[in-house]
């Protein structure tokens, strides 16, 4: 064998050695226990909601360029299984951007986000040479172009959870995504509304509500608006831990769909910790939102504007409570200011403010906290509203969280 011969076959080996190395590094960077992939397997929907129209193709992609989730793996491991075992679609999980050339990334139906963070198509470090800067930031934007390229022209896009800590200066993407990460104030029990019970990517809820444990986001504030795009899920407004989030419409939105050009959008702000990509439940919400991005679910993306069916009640309701213990009577009082509706109530001559206020349609829920024979007392509101009179109930807890005390209520408004 000549030395040119011997040096082509050497050179061979190596590139093939360094391929499989990168092939092992990939595999254990992402390997996922065998009790896990049991869950993943055991949580997988039996059933898809829609057929596919064809055989689909879609990108999951994980990098990250800020904080990254431990999650990621069994993330990433969950959704090739999902397209997988229901035949949905085939995934290809890459932390690659080339992924991104046009030329790449049209291939796919869709690109799924996985919990990625920061600025994804610049490297990391940035290089301190000017001209290598210049190519750096060159290509940075025509993997922005091509990203959009591809929504806008009729493919779709995905996102978990931290989807929205990426690209948070980057308008297009803000508005493509759906939001921008302002803070995570929750990361513990949380119960869960939903805005539409007959929406078909609300159908595994089966009308309810729900309670999970996650990391929860809140958004910023000229982001996830209700009148911008279809949400699905949000934080429930009676939760008594809201007000530890910062917006001032006390919107907390969980997930959504929307429209983008000729595209689909869904994202899902679930995915913190692990045991979210194998809870059924969550799956199966995900395979539908997945399923919608690609094309092949039908689903209405028109934003519900609550805003438009809310009706006015701002002024004085002259209030009747009715309680085991007795009756009461007091009044609400209700103002628009820049922040929003606030209120108090009134009894005895004594305010009080209503806290946790939030007006959803006819719906109103609110709370006041009182103190009585050296205990604090919270009291939840829920009542609705039609024209001029409202009918309701109140629910009364200890500072330990115990209902003491429940009963209903009817108001008129003042004349």
């Amino acid at each position: 064998m000549n030395h040119f011969c011997m040096r082509s076959f050497l050179g061979g080996v190596v590139a093939l050695l360094i391929l499989l190395n990168a092939d092992a590094s990939h595999a254990q960077l992402f390997e996922v226990k065998p009790d896990v992939v049991a869950k993943i397997e055991k949580a997988v929907p039996k059933e898809l909601m829609a057929k596919p129209k064809k055989p689909r193709k879609v990108l999951v992609f994980s990098k990250t360029s800020g904080f990254r989730h431990g999650s990621i793996p069994v993330g990433a491991k969950s959704i090739v299984m999902l397209g997988e075992k229901t035949g949905a679609f085939e995934a290809v999980h890459s932390e690659d951007d080339s992924m991104f050339e046009p030329e790449s990334l049209k291939q796919f139906d869709a690109v799924i986000m996985l919990n990625t963070t920061g600025k994804l198509f610049l490297p990391k470090p940035m290089p301190k040479d000017p001209t290598e800067k210049a190519k750096a930031f060159e290509r940075e934007k025509r993997l922005k172009k091509s990203l959009v390229d591809f929504v806008s022209g009729g493919k779709g896009l995905a996102g978990t959870h931290s989807a929205t800590d990426t690209y948070k200066d980057w308008k297009e993407y803000n508005d493509m995504m759906g939001g921008a990460f302002d803070g995570h104030p929750w990361h513990e029990p949380v119960p869960i509304r939903l805005l539409d019970t007959s929406h078909p990517l609300n159908k595994v809820f089966k009308g309810e509500g729900f309670t999970i444990t996650d990391e929860i986001y809140q958004f910023r504030a000229d982001t996830a608006k209700p009148s911008d795009r279809r949400l699905l899920l949000t934080l429930d407004p009676g939760f008594k831990k809201l007000n530890k989030g910062k917006r001032k419409d006390g919107n907390y939105p969980i997930s959504w769909i929307d429209k983008y050009g000729e595209g689909r959008i869904f994202y899902c702000s679930l995915g913190h910790r692990d045991e979210i990509y194998y809870n059924p439940m969550i799956l199966e919400h995900y395979l539908a939102g997945f399923q919608y991005a690609i094309g092949d679910l039908e689903a209405d993306a028109t934003p519900l504007e609550p805003s438009k069916s809310e009706v006015d009640i701002t002024g004085k309701w002259d209030v009747s409570v009715e309680m085991q213990q007795g009756g009461n009577e007091v009044v609400w009082e209700f103002k628009k200011t820049d922040a929003g509706l606030s209120g108090v109530s009134i009894s005895n001559g004594e305010s009080r403010e209503l806290t946790n206020l939030s007006l959803k349609g006819k719906e109103l829920q609110f709370d006041i906290t009182v103190d009585y024979e050296g205990m604090s007392l919270t009291i939840e509101v829920a009542a609705e509203f039609e024209s001029d009179q409202a009918e309701g109930s109140l629910n009364v807890y200890n500072d330990a969280g115990d209902e003491i005390a429940n009963g209903t209520l009817s108001a008129v408004k003042s004349k």
